[in-house]
């Protein structure tokens, strides 16, 4: 991968307040999906919340691990 297009992800994932905003949530705890969901509800279904989670990983800005049917998100 060119560095051009992991900079280009990386501007992208950075350049919606919202993923800052999960971003910032990770920052003091790794938490569950389930807990970044709650704190947008009413303002963000489960899966726009997941979709951007989607681009921060991509990213490379957000690690996911699978526990049983939960899912840790850490920065």
């Amino acid at each position: 991968m060119s560095t051009g297009s992991r900079d280009d992800r990386l501007f992208k994932a950075l350049a919606d307040g919202r993923r800052r905003a999960i971003l910032d949530l990770l920052k003091s705890a790794p938490r569950t999906t389930g807990t970044i969901c709650d704190h947008f509800a009413g303002e963000l279904d489960r899966c726009t919340v997941m979709q951007h989670i989607g681009v921060l990983e991509r990213a490379g800005l957000l690690i996911s691990h699978r526990e049983g049917r939960t899912r840790w998100n850490y920065l």
